[in-house]
């Protein structure tokens, strides 16, 4: 019986005594990035939400006055497009803990930088070039590619920013940069901290026969496939096949997002398609047109988008491009009853339009890889448990000793 009693101590004393490292299995750092991109360059595309405190990704706080800059190239195969003009718009704050908030003429447009992927970031930045082609905002800076493709923008202090380009002609090709946004600082790759002088490849759509090929837009230099009908937004059908002169079609779908909500939804909106920057025509949506509408024999050397002339009350919109289809989201808005404290407000832009240039420049990533936290674990009865742990054991161990004399 003695000896059994003492099995049992020891027992339960090995037992207390590891409970000191069942508290770190699964606590590695999960990473909410992953790395992407081709032999030119880099590029950290989020995979979920973005949040991108400071704090949560173990860097220091952002300087707010610290001077910024931010590099653009344009070109194709390491080849730049010389004198193709970029526009730079400031449509964000950024706070020190790297929380993001609309500022100026965009903090007007009903939009949201929450929850946002990196599809809601491109979708986004879609959005607002649209507004801005409509209602004829003025950039902060403008600036023209060099022979090196490169376009330089500076001095620039921390923000939330868009940029936007002309069309580069190019032989029998038209290369049509997409729209991004990028914050400054952004974070290195493998480094915790802030890079104030960012350098971006911006993707692009194109048609026609690029020189020395098919257009397939399989280059590693911020090519973006194109489907049979897509197009880009200046115009076109994607693809070698089609000619400048061939007009084209493009669709409008309205998508609600308000499940519970649907009562509150108008009985139509009305959406206005831009050609040029110009009002072209505006139509309504509705039930009985099952949401959506075409226009066809639209020029095809255009720049042809869309806006919502007066979003819903209590909703926010968001316009992507699928082929030659505008997604027109109409979210409802979540309302709380929680007034104080600041809510964060969606993270760093994850936008496809945008890639980690192959250039001598720092290599950053568009987003932190950020270390998801491990919830649910309680660190405070590990040493208690430990030092019972060892007590029991050396009562057990004192007890057998002294039955053994």
């Amino acid at each position: 019986m003695p000896g059994k009693i003492r099995r049992f101590w020891n027992a339960l004393a090995v037992c207390l005594s590891l409970s000191l490292f069942l508290p770190s299995v699964g606590s590695s750092p999960v990473w909410a990035a992953e790395q992407t991109g081709g032999e030119a360059g880099v590029f950290r595309e989020d995979t979920g939400n973005s949040n991108s405190k400071a704090s949560d990704s173990g860097s220091e706080a952002i300087d707010l006055h610290r001077e910024s800059s931010l590099t653009v190239f344009f070109g194709r195969d390491g080849a730049g497009f010389a004198g193709t003009e970029f526009r730079l718009y400031q449509v964000g704050e950024v706070s020190a803990a790297g929380n993001h908030t609309l500022t100026g003429d965009f903090a007007n447009y009903p939009v949201s930088l929450e929850g946002l992927d990196s599809s809601g970031w491109r979708a986004l930045a879609q959005t607002l070039e649209a507004y801005i082609a409509r209602d004829d905002l003025s950039p902060l800076m403008s600036a023209q590619t060099g022979q090196d493709g490169l376009a330089a923008f500076h001095p620039l202090t921390p923000g939330l920013y868009l940029v936007e380009g002309d069309r580069f002609d190019q032989e029998n090709s038209t290369y049509t940069p997409e729209p991004f946004l990028v914050s400054l600082p952004g974070m290195g790759a493998e480094e915790e901290q802030w890079i104030y002088d960012m350098s971006v490849s911006c993707k692009y759509d194109s048609i026609g026969n690029p020189p020395g090929g098919d257009d397939d837009d399989s280059d590693d230099d911020g090519g973006d496939d194109n489907d049979d009908d897509g197009g880009d937004d200046g115009g076109g059908n994607g693809g070698g096949s089609s000619t400048d002169e061939e007009p084209i079609t493009r669709k409008v779908l309205k998508v609600w997002r308000d499940e519970g909500s649907e009562a509150q939804r108008p009985e139509e909106i009305f959406v206005e398609l831009l050609q040029d920057g110009e009002v072209y025509e505006t139509i309504a949506l509705n039930a009985e047109n099952n949401w959506r509408y075409t226009w066809t024999d639209l020029d095809s050397r255009s720049r042809w988008q869309v806006t919502e002339e007066d979003t819903p009350e209590d909703y926010t919109v968001s316009v992507s491009r699928e082929g030659v289809t505008f997604v027109m989201t109409n979210t409802r808005r979540i309302t709380t009853d929680i007034e104080d404290g600041p809510v964060p407000e969606g993270g760093f832009p994850g936008a496809p339009g945008m890639e980690i240039a192959d250039m001598p420049v720092p290599r950053s990533g568009l987003l932190p890889g950020e270390k998801l936290p491990q919830t649910g674990m309680l660190w405070w009865p590990v040493p208690v448990l430990a030092c019972t742990g060892m007590f029991l054991f050396l009562i057990g161990w004192g007890r057998s000793r002294h039955e053994e004399e």
